[in-house]
């Protein structure tokens, strides 16, 4: 499995000197205010191939959830390596690293303890209200973390799924919260370095465009080893029917019809439907599974205690982030190998349903 990376550093270099061994790349970078875990500069990096002008275009994001951007950016590094044959009127755009600071320090969150897919909202009327979170984010952000304390938080949210209504427990614990800054799933109280730059990346080089496939690369949701496609979508969407034509098997999801019914928000996806207008958006998220649900969010908790309450260096600061890497990014050949031949995939389903000659009359059904 080489295109797996252990440091950002190895993974943005392999990534750009393949692009560049390969021929037929251009690439941009643009530069993050805060330095990587090694003090050097780090960067949102951006991977183009094919025609200036193609009206169609495959977008593939990785780094996102920073610590999530070492399967992404394996993912990435194999498509380089292939080189597909692109439909006529048809390019492919890497972003690598959505998020660089999560992804260099380790982090699934940003530098300022930001979720990016939850600050994908509109702070101009006031951040949103996450009454569920709030009534339990002293157990999910706690001051102190003695020994033995993770196993009195997984029983007490064991207890509280329970006992809670299925959609608030959601909304508590993954549902996204903007009024405690060192919190999990914090949304921010504006939109952060990571949210302008692909924005603006999107407005300049995607505006233009006719049909726009996104694909958001994220790991730790589902099965072990399991790469999943997953996209919100109305029954009477025509993009709906026509990507489960693409691909088979989704797990897809309805437009909330409130908020009330919103579980989560702010995500990048459903920010670049409403950044496009004029474009036809195809967004979809392929997540891996890696451990179980409880495991995921017990290192996400390790961890945003660590940072705000610990000792990076010390011991037991290190053990933290070993589990939270291993978390994201298992080490079994296995799980790296199906997750190479999902990824592979679906790429080339992507493309080839990029390439169909009724894809824009599908589109407006």
């Amino acid at each position: 499995m080489t295109c797996y990376s252990e440091d950002y550093r190895a993974a943005r270099t392999r990534l750009l000197a393949a692009a560049q061994a390969a021929g037929g790349w251009t690439h941009e970078a643009v530069a993050h205010p805060v330095a990587g875990a090694d003090g050097e500069p780090i960067y949102m990096d951006v991977l183009w191939r094919g025609p200036e002008a193609a009206s169609r275009v495959l977008t593939i994001s990785s780094g996102t959830h920073g610590v999530e951007g070492f399967c992404g950016s394996a993912l990435q590094l194999q498509l380089v390596e292939d080189a597909p044959v692109l439909p006529p009127d048809t390019a492919l755009m890497l972003v690598h690293a959505v998020n660089p600071y999560g992804f260099s320090h380790l982090r699934r969150v940003n530098e300022d303890n930001v979720d990016l897919n939850r600050n994908f909202v509109d702070f101009t009327g006031g951040a949103p209200e996450n009454d569920a979170y709030a009534a339990i984010d002293a157990l999910l952000n706690p001051a102190e973390l003695p020994d033995g304390a993770m196993a009195g938080i997984a029983a007490e949210l064991e207890r509280l799924r329970a006992e809670m209504d299925y959609l608030n427990f959601l909304k508590a614990v993954s549902g996204g919260q903007y009024a405690f800054p060192r919190g999990i799933q914090y949304g921010g109280a504006g939109p952060v370095w990571s949210r302008r730059t692909v924005e603006a990346l999107w407005a300049r080089r995607l505006a233009n465009r006719r049909v726009v496939v996104q694909i958001d690369l994220h790991s730790g949701l589902g099965a072990s080893g399991v790469g999943m496609l997953m996209m919100a979508a109305n029954d009477d969407e025509p993009h709906k029917a026509l990507t489960a034509d693409w691909f088979g098997p989704m797990f897809v999801t309805p437009r909330p019809l409130s908020r009330a019914d919103t579980i989560l928000g702010g995500y990048m996806n459903e920010a670049m439907e409403t950044r496009l207008p004029g474009v036809r958006v195809v967004p979809m998220t392929l997540e891996y599974g890696t451990e179980a649900g409880d495991v995921v969010l017990g290192a996400m908790i390790e961890d945003n205690w660590l940072v705000h309450h610990g000792d990076l260096a010390g011991e037991r600061g290190q053990d933290i982030k070993a589990r939270l890497l291993r978390a994201f990014y298992p080490t079994d050949p296995t799980w790296r190998a199906a997750v190479l031949e999902r990824g592979r995939q679906v790429f080339a389903q992507a493309l080839a349903g990029l390439g169909a000659a009724d894809l824009e009359e599908r589109l407006t059904g």
